[in-house]
């Protein structure tokens, strides 16, 4: 037979407990606890949280989109995946991996390439791009920003030339 377990509430478990889990007998207050919210007090009691940016005017930094890395070896293990999701494609012998469609933005150099890749919309590195021509792949030259203008690719500027 099972005994039905009979649970305390919270404030039960507190009784005889002068501050209730919450420190010292002044803590369980509002915001004056803290010494005000947000910015309060930056020119007075909270100055030296605020006195290395005194004086500046401290913004927010800008935006990135930062995307997915993957090595060669990785794309491989996903191709299968991605071709039941529609977002490679087969044309004639070559895989077309669209990097945009993929959610990839730098394609690594560790791995094996199995079969032959048209490679879009992505920063390769050097060893990435050596695998993928040694597998008879190509790489695309022109791809597409965030922003959706389209560049010319640099052979010769390496992995970093996106930016």
């Amino acid at each position: 037979m099972n005994m039905v377990v009979r649970k305390r509430r919270r404030a039960n478990k507190q009784l005889g407990e002068r501050t209730h889990g919450h420190g010292d007998t002044k803590n369980w207050r509002g915001s004056g606890n803290r010494g005000g919210v947000g910015r309060a007090g930056s020119h007075k009691h909270k100055f030296s949280k605020y006195w290395m940016t005194f004086g500046n005017k401290v913004r927010m930094h800008s935006f990135h989109i930062k995307g997915k890395s993957l090595n060669v070896g990785q794309v491989s293990q996903q191709i299968e995946k991605w071709m039941k999701q529609g977002k490679v494609t087969q044309e004639d012998d070559m895989i077309v991996i669209d990097g945009a469609k993929v959610g990839l933005s730098t394609l690594l150099g560790s791995g094996d390439v199995k079969g032959e890749w048209y490679v879009k919309n992505v920063r390769v590195t050097e060893k990435a791009r050596s695998k993928i021509e040694e597998a008879n792949g190509e790489i695309a030259d022109e791809y597409e920003t965030a922003g959706g203008e389209t560049k010319v690719r640099d052979p010769s500027a390496g992995a970093g030339d996106a930016e």
